[in-house]
């Protein structure tokens, strides 16, 4: 697979959330997209997966112009996680991973969702009749983590997927996410930065709607701190605040 996008634009009336972002990537890539809060990084997402029309610009598939509506053909070919997605609480987390593969035509997926969930919920045979509204906010993002998987996406979109989980669990969707990493093209956030040094093969860093790098990790951190949340500190360059807090940090106060 090769995605290509050529300057890609999206505004909200006057407002520019995402300005003039040209790339390609192509399967084997896993892209951290990072940056500060309200950066644009969500918008991105949601332009990858047609849940947002862009301003302007294009998106490309494999030498194909996406339309305003991408095929169905298309998206089968995509796994996405996007804004802390929703499950259907009322099933088990088996009942709804069937419900999925029938979404994606897969007939005989019964092996693959016992695998999938029996990896990552370590306490899945404890829970595996219970309802996911009984599940806790990490339990459920694994099961959406799963579900993502499970037709073995050539795209896939990850929008902070491991929000809520410990860290045992969060090293286990990495550890699985990196195995995957030569099957797919990836688009990862985390505003946890060693979870992108982790697994990316690629950075893409957004700040203030605009594409401030974009490159491999090797090239980001050459000549730079060795640490991805030093370096991007660097090329952030963060205000400083001068708010006076002396009242909250002075015990004399």
């Amino acid at each position: 697979m090769e995605l290509e996008l050529r300057s890609l634009t999206k505004s909200f009336g006057a407002k520019i959330v995402l300005r003039d972002l040209s790339l390609r990537a192509e399967t084997g890539y896993c892209v951290g997209v990072v940056g500060r809060n309200g950066a644009g990084k969500s918008t991105l997402f949601n332009l990858l997966v047609n849940v947002l029309l862009p301003s302007s610009g294009a998106i490309v598939l494999d030498g194909e112009l996406l339309g305003e509506t991408f095929p169905v053909a298309v998206k089968r070919r995509m796994g996405a996680l996007i804004n802390q997605g929703h499950l259907v609480e009322q099933l088990t987390a088996v009942e709804y991973l069937r419900f999925v593969a029938r979404v994606y035509d897969l007939p005989n997926a019964t092996s693959r969702i016992e695998s999938l969930l029996g990896h990552l919920l370590e306490e899945f045979e404890q829970v595996r009749t219970k309802r996911l509204s009984s599940f806790s906010t990490g339990m459920k993002q694994k099961v959406a983590v799963a579900a993502c998987l499970l037709h073995r996406p050539e795209l896939l979109i990850l929008d902070e997927p491991l929000n809520g989980l410990d860290v045992f669990s969060a090293e286990r969707v990495l550890t699985l996410l990196g195995s995957y990493r030569n099957q797919a093209l990836t688009f990862i956030s985390s505003h946890n930065l060693a979870h992108i040094e982790k697994v990316a093969t690629h950075l893409l860093i957004i700040d203030e709607a605009e594409v401030k790098f974009w490159g491999t990790m090797q090239e980001f951190t050459q000549d730079r701190d060795a640490y991805l949340s030093d370096a991007l500190l660097q090329l952030l360059q963060p205000t400083v605040s001068t708010h006076d807090l002396t009242w909250l940090t002075n015990q004399a106060v």
